[in-house]
């Protein structure tokens, strides 16, 4: 028969055993029962050794009356962590005080118990003389004080351990919390830099197709809008880092020009040059899109004069090395809101950043002119295994 879902659940004994494990140790659960139950733990080992050594008549007695002293002793020092538990948020100068006066009432208290506990003459399981009336004139006093002080530096030491050892969890999570937030947001930027589209390329390229069907060459109509859509793709799709083999991001930029090409056919010339020991590299997918549009929008779109632009990949010892070069000056990063508004230094500051989220200083770029009066970006890239890893 199948259980009707309108009647509450029947808790487990499981959950139970759970909850109430939960009630007695609402913080640290793991780190309080280990250390507690280790460190009296081991001293029940030390303290009923000397019964192996030591021959005495009443030995297991003794023995069994060192373990429900050992109880009393756990019991005691579960109250020092809810008293340290109950001041956690008041700051280090509380707990402090709760290491102090009320451990040293504590420890007293045990020792006092000490003595009540302990009795030769009991038999094995015989407590019955606890609830005889207690001779206080007795007592050995300077063994109870000898006593509470070894239990004081027991708890103060358990005490200070369990701080610690606190501490270092909460530190850890923290720190575990912070690099999540960090792998977020760098994820995030990573994104929303790749994503950064220049949209007149689209409208461009719908132009395109919009003046190759006006004048009825569906063909190459087709052909636009089908390598369109794969770039697109390409750009829309995969990882935030999204890193790339060589040869499959200088594929997808040559489709770009491709499709540049059917806006300036007689003008935009390129050429690519891949160096065989650049395959096996990888590369942040369009880090030199923003190159390419650069050049082809303060060259071949301003101008009627023939654009040439030149894209090598070779590596260089342990750095690849990309640059794409083309007519004309650099255009350098804009300094000025009136500047960036004229269309310069966007694209560069994208490139900046990933290239910064992804490898921090182990990467640049570099603007230059050449020899042969051509403008060159050069992005350099580091050995893969440079790039910042989510930890």
């Amino acid at each position: 028969m199948k259980p009707d879902p309108t009647l509450p659940a029947v808790p487990s004994a499981e959950a139970g055993k759970a909850s109430f494990f939960n009630r007695l140790f609402p913080v640290n659960r793991d780190l309080a029962t280990k250390s507690i139950f280790g460190v009296w733990g081991g001293y029940l080992l030390f303290a009923s050794s000397r019964f192996l050594y030591v021959a005495h008549a009443n030995a297991d007695a003794l023995l069994v009356q060192r373990v429900l002293m050992t109880s009393i002793c756990i019991a005691a020092t579960w109250l020092l962590y809810r008293l340290l538990i109950a001041v956690r948020g008041s700051g280090m100068g509380a707990a402090i005080f709760m290491l102090t006066v009320p451990t040293m009432i504590l420890a007293n208290y045990l020792a006092i118990l000490d003595q009540i506990v302990f009795d030769e003459r009991a038999a094995l399981f015989d407590f019955s003389y606890l609830l005889d009336p207690i001779d206080f004139t007795s007592f050995d006093w300077a063994f109870i004080l000898d006593e509470a002080f070894t239990g004081y530096f027991i708890l103060a030491g358990w005490g200070a351990l369990y701080l610690a050892l606190s501490h270092s969890q909460d530190v850890q999570r923290m720190m575990a919390h912070s690099r999540q937030l960090e792998r977020v947001n760098r994820e995030s930027e990573l994104r929303a830099l790749r994503y950064q589209l220049n949209p007149h390329f689209v409208f461009n390229a719908l132009n395109s197709v919009s003046s190759l069907i006006i004048d009825r060459q569906n063909e190459q109509a087709e052909k636009l809008v089908d390598d369109l859509a794969d770039y697109m793709r390409a750009v829309l799709t995969g990882g935030a880092e999204d890193m790339i083999a060589v040869e499959q991001e200088i594929t997808q930029q040559v489709r770009y020009l491709e499709i540049e090409r059917m806006r300036f056919p007689e003008r935009l010339r390129y050429s690519v040059q891949i160096d065989p020991a650049a395959n096996g590299w990888s590369m942040p997918a369009l880090i030199i899109q923003p190159l390419i549009e650069n050049a082809i929008k303060f060259g071949a779109s301003e101008t009627d004069r023939p654009l040439n632009i030149a894209i090598s990949v070779e590596v260089e010892g342990d750095r690849l090395r990309i640059s794409v070069a083309n007519d004309g000056r650099v255009k350098m990063m804009p300094e000025s809101p009136a500047e960036r508004a004229g269309g310069t230094g966007t694209g560069l500051s994208n490139i900046h950043n990933r290239l910064r989220a992804l490898y921090g200083q182990n990467a640049s770029l570099f603007l230059g002119n050449s020899n042969d009066g051509m403008a060159v970006a050069t992005i350099v890239l580091p050995d893969p295994s440079l790039i910042f890893e989510d930890i």
